[in-house]
């Protein structure tokens, strides 16, 4: 089984039930990969400035809320920080609703609701409360640094719980032009042969009964493919510049004399930029005579002129 994304307790009133959220849904989209042609290796994505197209590191990258015409609110890390919701590892229910009430349009993303350890019995208890009443409960909760309303209901054995948007994140249809204008009234006849064909197509929903086409095609043409032609093998990957430096740097390290290994592991401390730098430095600070007694061969093996 896949581990839990949030663990904590669910409750209300009297009642709290350690709980754990798994995901419900796990997407079957393919998936590819960016490649290039000439030899198949992975591309890296890279950031990069828009004003000198110099690559920037991520420690001097800051976020900007866009004020518009090209002004933004720059903030820190500690700043945003302050604002994130306070961590919380319980799921309050506020209120029970009927779930016909509900706008589809605000359901975002649905999870398994399992009982924590020992927690069966009053988990279950629970389920059976909220299956007789026939009622979803709707509570807050935090999760991955934000916060969310959800609804908790029972489905089958046990729970089920889904993250809402709020009302003002919904896109009123008035906003939209074409709605904004009155259109023509259709005729009744119209209706009605609309009406016969809703009819004649009218089942009982069972969702085994659809699938992903589009994915289903997409697989097996990849599979014909790999089948007739060799796949290619991605190369190894070249190491980053930063693990390359650290690398050179650390044979700097070993091939500096004993008096000034300590100096280099101290200057190579901290961000992996410096560490060249630090390997310059502590060969400049190194005395030639010292350098030269650990370069040159023993006298018993120069070749004579």
């Amino acid at each position: 089984m896949s581990r839990p994304v949030w663990t904590g307790s669910l409750g209300f009133g009297p009642m709290n039930v350690p709980v754990r959220l798994y995901g419900a849904v796990s997407p079957k989209q393919v998936q590819f990969h960016l490649l290039h042609d000439a030899d198949g290796a992975r591309l890296q994505q890279k950031r990069v400035c828009s004003a000198d197209g110099e690559e920037v590191s991520y420690e001097h990258v800051v976020k900007g809320y866009d004020l518009g015409r090209g002004r933004y609110v720059e903030l820190t890390q500690g700043e945003l920080e302050a604002f994130e919701p306070r961590a919380s590892r319980t799921i309050d229910l506020e209120d029970f609703v009927d779930i016909s009430e509900i706008d589809p349009i605000l359901f975002d993303t649905t999870y398994h609701l399992m009982p924590g350890e020992g927690a069966w019995k009053a988990y279950a208890a629970m389920a059976m409360a909220m299956r007789a009443a026939g009622r979803v409960g709707i509570g807050r909760m935090v999760m991955h640094l934000k916060g969310h309303l959800c609804a908790v209901w029972p489905r089958g054995r046990g729970l089920v719980l889904s993250t809402l948007h709020y009302a003002d994140e919904v896109i009123p249809q008035d906003s939209f032009s074409e709605f904004s204008l009155p259109g023509p009234r259709p005729v009744e006849s119209e209706v009605e042969s609309v009406l016969d064909i809703i009819e004649a197509r009218t089942v009982r929903f069972e969702p085994q009964r659809y699938h992903d086409v589009h994915r289903e095609r997409m697989l097996a043409f990849l599979d014909r493919r790999a089948q007739k032609r060799k796949p290619r093998a991605v190369p190894a990957e070249t190491p980053a510049p930063a693990e390359a430096a650290a690398t050179r740097a650390g044979r700097a390290v070993e091939k500096a004399p004993e008096g000034v290994r300590g100096e280099v592991r101290e200057l190579t401390r901290g961000s992996l930029r410096m560490l060249p730098l630090a390997a310059r430095e502590a060969r400049e600070r190194t005395p030639r005579g010292k350098r030269a007694e650990r370069t040159m061969p023993p006298r018993s093996r120069r070749k004579k002129p």
